[in-house]
Order: C-alpha cells, then structure tokens, then sequence
C-alpha cells in the first residue's frame, strides 16, 4: 500500500483563527470552539503516550539557559536575542542551525516543568514554538528536520497540557500548534526521504502524529500510510545481516530506536504491526548485541561517537524475551551468554573477535571490531577499508578517532571533517598519502575503494578474518590478516602487494588516557610500544620507521581530545609488509619479543611475500612461553618446515614453554602436520581445522577422511592425559 492520503488542497489556505470549522481537524473536533477544545485535549484520556520524566535539577540547569535564549547544541554555545531569527545561523556549522530546528530543547523545558512547576518554563515553550510557526517556511532545511521536530513537539507537549495543565497555553496557541503539525505531517508525506535514518525518523513522526492526535484530520490515513511504509522502510533500510544500510553502527541504533518506539507507541494504543517488522527489528537487535562492547559502548566508526545503547536492549527483552540481551544487559547476572563467541556480519562487512561471553567481570572481556565493508549508502562512510577498534580489560586501547564534524568550514581554518574522514585517521595502511577513495563533500563522485572478505574463521582456540582494500587511488592492494589467540592477544599482518615503489605508514589510534602515557623502546629483535594496558610489538626490519605523533579522538561531536598516533612507515619497492602484535594487560605489561623466523619449502627458503613467520616470546612474571606464529598467503597449500615442525596447511600457531613442550596449538586449514618423522595429523584431502589448549584437544571431524595419530599427539603434547573432542566451527571465505 503506497497511497498519499494527502493529495487533497481544500486545506491549503487555512488561517489562525479561534473560530471553527478547524479544517485540520475531523468532526466533531472540526466544529469545536477554541476553549472547548483545549478543555478535550487536558482531559481525554483515550490515547496512550510514552511516560513521561520526572525531571531533575539538571534539567532545571539545562532549561534555564533556554530561557535566556542561551543554547548549547554540538557542545558550541550561543546566546541568541530576543525575538531572534530561525533562519540565521549564528555558528559556521549547519548541523548548529539544524539541531536548534529540532527542538531537543523542548524536552528539557517539559522536564524543568515537571520538576519545579516554574511556569516561566511553560511560557517559552509556548514563546519558543509559536516564534517558529509564524517564522519558518515549510520544509525549511529538510525532511528530518521536520520528523525530529514533530517528535519532540509531540514528546513535550504533556508536560503542559496533560500532566498540570499550564495556563500559558491559551486555546489560540493550541489551535496554531494542532494547524502546523497538520501541515507539517501532511508535508512529510509528500517528501519523505528516498532512505536511510532521515526516511526512517520522519514515517515515525508520521505514525506519532496519527497516534497521538486521532482528531486531526485524515489521522487514520495518515496512519495506515506510516504502517505501510514502515515495513517498506525496514526491508529496504536493513541488510541481510540485519545491519542498517548506511554502515554506521551509531546511525543503525538510531534507526533501531525509532523502530522500537514506534513498537512501545503501537502497544500501548492497541495498534497492530505486520508480524515482519519484529522478525525485521530483532535480526537488528542481534547486530546491537554483538557491536556493543564490553564496557558497553559501541566503536565509533563511520561517522559515530562514543555511544551506548544498552537501553534499547529492555525492549528487545521486553518484547522478544531475549535472553542474550538479558545477559549482556546485566552483565552475565541472569539470561544465557550467546551462542557465538564472535561473530559475522557479511553483507556489512563487520566482524566481531572477542573473548569468551562468560569471563569475569564481564566488562573486562577482549574486544576486536574489524571493519571490512564498503562506504554504505549516503555520506556517512569514511575511507577506512580494514580499519578496527579494541578494547580489553575495561578500557578503549585503538580506536577510531570518530566523526568530530560534519562542517567543511572551521575557526582553526583547518577541514576537520576531511582530516578525521581520510584514511590517516584510521588504524590501517596510509599509501603514498592518499585516501583510499577520494575526498569529496557528500557522496564520491570517484570509484570507491573496495573491500574484499578471503575469510573468516572461529572457534575453539582462535578466530582469523582476512581481507583486502582495492583502491583506484594507487595500484597496491592491501591484504590485512587478524589472528586472535581467544582471550590472550591478537596478531595483525599487513601485507602491501605492489610493483613499484611507495610509501606506507601503519597508523594505531590510542585512547586519549594514553596521551603522555605512551613510550617507545626498540630492542636488537623488537620494536615496543608501551601504553596504558597495551603493548605493541614488531619484529625490528630495516627501513620501517616507528614514532609516537600528537592526534586527536573525538568521543562526541564537536568535542576533540588530544590522543597519540602510533605509526610504522616504510618507502618500499615491490611487495612489502608489517607484522604486529597486540597484547592487552591488566596490570603490568609482560615482556614481549617479536622477531621473523625462516620458513622452508622443499629446503628452499620462502620469501616475506609467500608466508609470514614470526617468534614472539612473552616473559611474565612467573612464567615465559615462545608462540610461533605461520600463515601462507598463497591459495595453493605447500609443504612448510619451521625447525622440526613440518606441516601443510593455511596457518599454524604453537605455544612452547620452558621444557619445550606444546601446549597450545593453533591449526586452519591444515592438511597434516609432523614433529620429525612423527605424524601428528593427517587430514587427508581434507582442510583441518585444531585447536589443543588445556590439555583438550578439540579437531574438526565433519569428514570420515579424518585420522589422528593419537600417539604422535601425545608425543608433541607430551601429555598422556590429554581429552579428545569434536569441534563445532564456523568458517567462511569467498
């Protein structure tokens, strides 16, 4: 059902006036006079509305301002004059005048009403709202600004006429307030965004108004067009996976809450949606689960801040009795953990690598967001193609630098909005100074760079995800690997394929606390990085640089923290390459030594380019193991020999301690494996996948082809004792 219900003009001409018939309005309202009408509208009682705030003291603060025309919106303040002009903006940004025309504001003054019963706060409600309806054009800005407008219109409103009944709203002023959400509804429409969150906030405008105003005229068609353009909406806004189309997770939880409350305002008025908008909202609300770190804030990239939104997850287990929800809500009190550890997102092109849902305290879990997704529709995306966010043990350790502004224009004289879009302020590979895609205001004009997923791998034991940026910028493909060894650390190869030369910087972004808190050591093998929770190690290669530089993270829109920026770089010819180790901490940093180890095929040498090779020894306080660390980037398996390990296979990782003994291994992909002369798996033709780790061996066995040696795996475990078992994995690649 796509019908406007608002082709009709026999409205188009009206007038404020205190004297029916109030074309905007159905009979018998139509024919009400002014006082008997607002007399209906402070007693009815057959509509249901959201529950209102009881305010508080920093509301009180907040509303005072406004009272004073003082407001403070995308933290810039403006104290404006009496009877000041909407049209004008006082602030070089446009998002300023933008989010002065959606009256946030409004809900503070209602709240500040309710609190103290100061009547001041009613009167410039009053004052503020008729300003803007004798002064402002139709549609002025754009839609979403109208169905934001509309929204927190109608969420203050309450406060003056239904919980005390304010005398500062006078019959003439509900009349002009009643005609202009008639006609802003009736614009929106007509001009409903083509997409994305602005399609999404205006259809919820559309479907308060025709909740909560019933007596407005064409309320039930206005009603009926918002329902069915909801669903619309919410197959053409969501992607497979579940993940909003613009590819921002802020902008997906912005759309989800207005999904969700158009739910809770449906139930409480009796309102029947279509079955398919819940199955639709709880494959979004599985997104939010994942995306929310532990600490329970989601990474800030395409054009997002520093949010939480574990608020939403009450409804998801209010409606759907979601008991993963459940669980992270209360942090593992009550519910049942999920069943993935991590998790996919293919269509968005978002991954997710994390510690066990169990560990304790659960916000101290081990976090990795890997971004390997395209722009995403509209112009939110940023050119950050293998980009990630971490967080372990509680703290924000690389993150994305955020959003800052959406102004091209600034009193430093400086283009933050391309500075924190470009590629250099993101944690990936900078080429020859260029962003991944061209800069431009808006949607590129340019081919965009585009990602490519070879593989996503997890499990017992470990996780792998690889993927690659192609850019039409430079002739190097980016080929980025991830390996995380399940709640202990992670390692990250970036591999640079080219012909000619280029130069490279390998850019981490840390969290403002590690600002002057950041220190580097460099060793005859090893490269360090000392930083709050966080060290990050890289074998010491001739000709890559390392240095400690200022940044900046914005956390919230037009707020920036100085923060350090970790960069590798190297001008390089021919195919060239970084490996580096991530280790969080709790507490004090174990020493940590990285160097290249040589591989060999056939008692050839292999090269960096076919297989990266590393020997990282981690010496804790009481303890110091040697993790080795193999992954081949060809597609064709070859026969690899490290010492006196010898195996075929995608990756291998093994743990030694003192006694040289095994005792964590690591297997993809893996055809067979021998220490010596002795087999220690034989997967035939088939691709296996191991993981031994306290003294449980876990093997793929989803093919009868599969044999393992059990004495040769207690000869290179060296432990008798060890248990046998099934794995269940899951595994995906182009």
């Amino acid at each position: 059902m796509n019908r406007n219900p608002l082709n009709t003009e026999c409205d188009a001409m009206i007038t404020i006036h205190n004297n029916p018939p109030f074309n905007f309005l159905a009979e018998p309202y139509a024919s009400m006079d002014a006082r008997t009408l607002l007399s209906h509208f402070q007693s009815r009682n057959t509509v249901r509305h959201f529950p209102v705030s009881k305010g508080s003291k920093d509301d009180v603060k907040k509303a005072d301002q406004i009272v004073k025309n003082g407001f403070t919106l995308n933290n810039e303040s403006h104290c404006l004059v009496n009877n000041f002009d909407w049209k004008i903006n006082p602030s070089l940004d446009i998002e300023w005048l933008i989010l002065l025309h959606k009256f946030y504001f409004a809900n503070d003054l209602g709240k500040a009403y309710a609190y103290s019963g100061n009547e001041k706060y009613a009167v410039k409600w009053v004052q503020l709202i008729s300003s803007w309806i004798q002064n402002v054009p139709e549609g002025f800005i754009n839609s979403q600004v109208t169905g934001r407008r509309l929204q927190q219109w109608l969420l203050s409103y309450r406060y003056f006429i239904s919980q005390k009944i304010s005398p500062a709203l006078r019959p003439d002023f509900l009349i002009a307030f009643l005609r202009s959400i008639y006609l802003q509804t009736r614009y929106l429409t007509r001009n409903l965004t083509k997409a994305g969150n602005h399609r999404t906030i205006e259809l919820h405008a559309i479907f308060m108004v025709a909740t909560l105003f019933p007596e407005l005229s064409n309320a039930d068609d206005f009603l009926l067009f918002s329902i069915d353009e909801i669903l619309n909406n919410m197959r053409q806004d969501l992607l497979s996976d579940g993940v909003q189309r613009e590819l921002s997770p802020d902008y997906h939880h912005t759309v989800l809450k207005n999904y969700l409350r158009i739910k809770e305002l449906a139930l409480l008025n009796e309102i029947l949606l279509p079955i398919e908008c819940d199955q639709l909202i709880q494959r979004a609300l599985v997104f939010s689960l994942y995306v929310h770190k532990p600490s329970g804030f989601i990474p800030a990239v395409s054009d997002g801040d520093r949010n939480s939104y574990l608020s939403l997850f009450k409804k998801g287990i209010e409606y759907y009795r979601d008991p993963y929800l459940l669980y992270a809500l209360t942090k593992g009190k009550e519910g049942r953990p999920p069943p993935c550890r991590s998790k996919s997102f293919n269509e968005s092109g978002y991954y997710i690598l994390r510690s066990d849902w169990t560990k304790k305290p659960y916000e101290e879990g081990l976090y990795l967001f890997f971004d390997c997704g395209p722009l995403g529709e509209g112009t939110h995306g940023h050119y950050d193609i293998l980009n990630f966010e971490l967080t372990a043990y509680g703290h924000d350790l690389i993150v994305d630098p955020g959003r800052y502004t959406y102004s091209e224009t600034h009193h430093e004289e400086v283009n933050w909005r391309k500075i924190f879009k470009g590629t250099a302020y993101h944690n990936t590979v900078l080429i020859d100074g260029k962003d991944q895609t061209a800069y431009r205001k808006g949607i590129p004009t340019t081919p965009p760079a585009r990602p490519v997923l070879k593989e996503f791998t997890t499990g017992k034991g470990f996780d792998f995800v690889s993927g690659s940026a192609i850019s039409h910028e430079y002739d190097v493909v980016h080929e980025r690997n991830i390996f995380f060894l399940a709640s202990e650390y992670w390692i990250v190869s970036d591999r640079l394929v080219a012909e000619g030369t280029h130069d490279y910087i390998l850019n981490f972004h840390l969290s403002p606390r590690a600002f002057d808190q950041t220190k580097l050591s460099k060793s005859e093998t090893t490269t360090r990085i000392l930083s709050p929770n966080l060290v990050i190690a890289q074998p010491k290669i001739d000709g890559i640089r390392s240095t400690i530089k200022p940044g900046f993270v914005s956390t919230k829109y037009g707020e920036k923290q100085k923060a350090p920026i970790v960069s590798f770089s190297r001008h390089s010819l021919g195919p060239t390459h970084f490996c580096s180790v991530l280790y969080p901490h709790r507490s004090e940093a174990p020493k940590i030594k990285v160097m290249e180890i040589p591989v060999y095929h056939q008692g050839t040498l292999c090269s960096k380019a076919e297989v990266t090779a590393l020997k990282i020894t981690i010496a804790k306080e009481k303890t110091t193991y040697d993790d080795y660390f193999c992954l081949a980037h060809g597609i064709n398996l070859k026969e690899y020999a490290i010492g006196e390990i010898t195996y075929k296979g995608k990756l291998l990782f093994f743990r030694k301690n003192r006694q040289n003994d095994i005792v964590n291994l690591q297997a993809n992909r893996l055809n067979f494996m021998r220490e010596r002369n002795q087999v220690v798996f034989d997967f035939e033709r088939h691709h296996g996948r191991v993981s031994f780790q306290n003294n449980v061996l876990h093997a793929d066995t989803d093919t009868p082809t599969f044999k393992a040696n059990l004495a040769g795996v207690q000869k290179i475990i060296r432990n008798p004792s060890a248990q046998f078992k099934t794995m269940d994995s899951n595994h995906e690649a182009d």
